[in-house]
C-alpha cells in the first residue's frame, strides 16, 4: 500500500531525482514571510502534495536550504506555488499530474470551510501542545516527542488544507498510511490510534466553541477528526495483514 508521497510521481521523477546531480547541495535563502496580498502561501502538506513527495522529505529539503520557502511569525514553513514551479523547472521537472481519485467508502467532499482552515493553522502550536497533554493523560506509550509533534503538525496542516478545499480525501489517505506503516513494521497499534484520538480532544480544547461560519462547521470538523482516527485504525489493520502475508502467517 503506497501513497503519492512515497512512490514515484506520475510524470516520472522521484524525491531523489528532483534534487539529483549538481543541484543536490544547492542552497536557497530562507526568509521571513512578509506577504499580505496575492495567492495564499502553501503549507508543507499542500506543497508536498503538489510536488508528489512526502511531507517529511520536503521538510528535510527546506531545513537543508534546498527549496525556496518562507517562515511565518510563528516559525512555520510556507511555500509559494510560483516559486516551487520555478524551482522544479530549473531541475527539468514540473508538478505531477493530480492522482486519480480512489474509491472512498465514506464521503470525503464537504462544503469548503476556509474560516475553520485558517483557525486550525492560527492555533497550530497550541493544538500540538494540547495534544502532548492529552497523550500523557491517556497513559499510552507512543513515539518520541519530536516525532509525535512533527506528525501532529502534518496532520493538522493536511486537515486544514482539506477543510479549505472542501475535500478531505488526501487527509484521510495520509491517516490510513500512518496506521499502515505502524502495522506493516510490527509496531503496536495503540500508539498511532491514541495520538489520533488525542488530536481530536486537543482541537476541542483549543478552538473556541463558536467557530465562524455556519452552525455545521464544528460538526464537520469533528466528523473529519473522527474519520481520521478511524482511518489510522483501518490502515493499521491492513498493515498487520500485509506483514502476516509477507511472513506466511
Amino acid at each position: 500500500m503506497q501513497t503519492s508521497s512515497d512512490r514515484q510521481s506520475t510524470n516520472g521523477w522521484t524525491a531523489q531525482g528532483v534534487t539529483g546531480g549538481e543541484d543536490v547541495n544547492a542552497v536557497t535563502e530562507e526568509r521571513p514571510s512578509t506577504e499580505t496580498h496575492g495567492p495564499p502561501l502553501m503549507t508543507v502538506s499542500a506543497a508536498a502534495r503538489m510536488l508528489g513527495v512526502s511531507s517529511s522529505s520536503l521538510r528535510a529539503w527546506a531545513a537543508a536550504g534546498r527549496v525556496p520557502h518562507v517562515r511565518t511569525p510563528g516559525g512555520h514553513r510556507r511555500f509559494d506555488r510560483g516559486e516551487l514551479e520555478g524551482w522544479l523547472a530549473e531541475r527539468g521537472g514540473r508538478p505531477p499530474s493530480p492522482p486519480l481519485r480512489s474509491t472512498e467508502l465514506v464521503p470525503t467532499r464537504l462544503e469548503p470551510e476556509p474560516a475553520v482552515a485558517e483557525m486550525l493553522l492560527a492555533n497550530l502550536d497550541d493544538i500540538v501542545t494540547a495534544l502532548e497533554a492529552e497523550v500523557r493523560r491517556s497513559g499510552v506509550r507512543t513515539r518520541s516527542t519530536a516525532a509525535r509533534r512533527s506528525r501532529a503538525t502534518d496532520a493538522i496542516e493536511a486537515l486544514s488544507d482539506g477543510m479549505a478545499r472542501g475535500d478531505l480525501g488526501p487527509c484521510y489517505r495520509e491517516s490510513e498510511w500512518e496506521g499502515f506503516r505502524h502495522g506493516a513494521s510490527g509496531q503496536a497499534g495503540d500508539g498511532p490510534v491514541a495520538e489520533a484520538l488525542a488530536l481530536r480532544r486537543a482541537v476541542d480544547r483549543v478552538l473556541p466553541e463558536q467557530i465562524p461560519g455556519e452552525p455545521e462547521s464544528r460538526k464537520a470538523l469533528r466528523r473529519g477528526l473522527d474519520r481520521m482516527a478511524i482511518r489510522v485504525a483501518a490502515g493499521y489493520a491492513e498493515g498487520v495483514k500485509s506483514r502476516n502475508a509477507a511472513h506466511g502467517e
